[in-house]
C-alpha cells in the first residue's frame, strides 16, 4: 500500500483564509518578516491563481505599484518560480517549482503514483481530461492530469489551488469529510465565481449528502465558464477523503446521461484503488 502524509499548508501572512490571496499590502511592521518578500509571495499565491496574467491586473489586486510588482515579477522569474506566456502583453504563470516543493512536503509523489493506473483508463473511457486533486487547507490542489485527446478540451493546470466549493472534486472531497470540518471549511470559501456558483451553506451541505448516496459529484460551470466537471473521492482507510479523480468535460460535450456514466466510472475506479493508509 502506498502512504502519504495530508498536511494544510501554513497560510502566509497577510493572506486570506479563502483560495484568493488577501488584498492588503504587506507592511511586515513589529514582526521581524522582510516586507519585499511577503509582497513577493503573494504576488506568487496571486499569480497561482489569476494565470496567465499581466503585471497591470497583479498590480490592482495586491495594491501595491506597478515598479513595486516588476520587481518582484523579475526576480520570481530569476528565481524559476514563474514564466513569461507568450501573447500580445507579458503574462505570467507559474512553473512547476513550487508543485515539486508542495509535493516533496506533502508526500503526494506517492499518491500519483498510486491513481496513475485508475486515472489512465478514466482518461481512455472518457477521452476528457482528468485531474487528480488532493486537499489543500481549505481549497483543492491540482496533482496530475491527463489530457483529453480531443480539439476542444477543458483543463486546468497542475500545481493550480481550487475551491472545494465550486468544483466538482471539492464536493467529492468534501462529502466525506467529517460533517463539522465540510462546514468549517465551507463556511469561510463561499465565494462567487459565475452566474451558477452556489453560496449558500446550506444548499451545499444538502448537495454534499447527495454527492455521499450516489458516490461522485457533479459541477456545471460553477468555476470556470463552459466547464463542467464530474468527480469521485479517494478515501483513507478510515472512510475520510484524501483526493478525488476529476473528469473535465466541455460544456458542449457535456449532459446528464454523460454525468451519470462518467461518475459511475470515475467512482468504479476511484474504489478500484481501495483505501489510501495515511501516515
Amino acid at each position: 500500500m502506498e502512504r502519504y502524509a495530508t498536511t494544510r499548508r501554513r497560510p502566509l501572512p497577510a493572506t486570506s483564509s479563502t483560495a484568493v490571496p488577501s488584498t492588503e499590502p504587506t507592511t511586515g511592521s513589529g514582526s521581524g518578516a522582510i516586507t519585499s518578500v511577503l509582497n513577493a509571495l503573494r504576488i506568487l499565491e496571486y499569480i497561482g491563481t489569476l494565470q496567465p496574467v499581466g503585471v497591470s491586473e497583479l498590480s490592482r489586486q495586491v495594491r501595491l505599484p506597478k515598479s513595486s510588482v516588476q520587481r518582484a515579477i523579475m526576480t520570481l522569474d530569476q528565481a524559476g518560480w514563474i514564466r513569461s506566456v507568450e501573447g500580445d502583453r507579458t503574462q505570467w504563470c507559474l512553473t512547476s517549482a513550487m508543485l515539486r516543493i508542495s509535493l516533496q512536503a506533502f508526500g503526494e509523489y506517492s499518491l500519483r503514483d498510486y491513481a496513475e493506473s485508475a486515472m489512465t483508463e478514466l482518461q481512455r473511457r472518457t477521452n476528457e481530461t482528468v485531474h487528480l486533486v488532493s486537499l489543500d487547507g481549505d481549497s483543492g490542489l491540482v496533482l496530475h492530469r491527463l489530457d483529453s485527446s480531443q480539439a476542444v478540451r477543458a483543463f486546468v493546470p497542475v500545481g493550480t489551488r481550487s475551491p472545494l466549493h465550486a468544483t466538482a472534486s471539492g464536493q467529492a472531497i468534501l462529502a466525506f469529510l467529517p460533517e463539522k470540518q465540510a462546514r468549517e471549511i465551507l463556511s469561510g470559501s463561499l465565494n462567487t465565481y459565475t452566474g451558477t456558483t452556489i453560496t449558500d451553506l446550506d444548499a451545499q451541505m444538502e448537495r454534499l449528502e447527495c454527492v455521499r448516496g450516489r458516490g461522485y459529484a457533479v459541477n456545471v460551470a460553477e468555476w470556470r465558464e463552459e466547464v463542467a466537471s464530474v468527480s469521485s473521492p479517494i478515501l483513507s482507510i478510515n472512510g475520510t477523503a484524501v483526493a478525488a479523480l476529476t473528469i473535465s468535460i466541455p460544456l458542449s460535450r457535456f449532459s446528464e446521461e454523460v454525468a451519470e456514466k462518467f461518475g459511475g466510472w470515475a467512482k468504479e475506479l476511484a474504489e478500484s484503488l481501495g483505501p489510501v493508509q495515511v501516515n
